[in-house]
């Protein structure tokens, strides 16, 4: 039987995407400040490229350490939009959800953005930089518990 998934939003709450988000805006190099201990979910960063038909390609580097020797491999996932500020991904992969993913909320200039999806399962705060925009940092986490995501289970990712 499939193990139990782990919900971080009340899936009773309302949750929408934000309808001006672009795979153009979402393109660019991307760290992970605050994430939900889900698995199968990038822990730091990633890189998305804009494709043709609003697609996105994310890259993420995972790794993993055998008696101290550690190893990292770029991944390459396919994002394929399915309607405004939403993505799915497609083709064989281990790395993410097959949920689709949502863009809460993108500030303005294109800095910080919430994702998560209406399951519940997952959920990350980026930004564009490691460090500051902690006004941002807050509006995303407003923005999620808003959507019903308990935000006192976001954890800060150290680098």
């Amino acid at each position: 039987p499939p193990q139990p998934v782990e919900v971080f939003r009340d899936r009773s709450a309302q949750i929408a995407s934000q309808t001006d988000v672009t795979a153009a805006r979402m393109a660019g190099d991307w760290a992970i400040r605050q994430r939900f201990a889900a698995p199968r979910t990038p822990l730091s960063g990633m890189t998305l490229a804009a494709l043709p038909n609003g697609a996105l390609q994310m890259s993420v580097l995972a790794g993993e350490c055998v008696d101290d020797v550690c190893s990292e491999e770029e991944i390459l996932i396919l994002l394929e939009k399915t309607g405004p500020g939403r993505w799915t991904v497609r083709g064989p992969q281990a790395h993410l959800p097959s949920n689709e993913l949502w863009v809460m909320w993108m500030e303005f200039d294109s800095r910080t953005a919430a994702i998560g999806t209406p399951s519940g399962e997952f959920g990350w705060i980026m930004d564009k930089n490691l460090r500051g925009g902690g006004d941002r940092i807050t509006a995303a986490r407003d923005i999620m518990d808003w959507f019903g995501y308990d935000v006192s289970r976001l954890e800060e990712v150290n680098r």
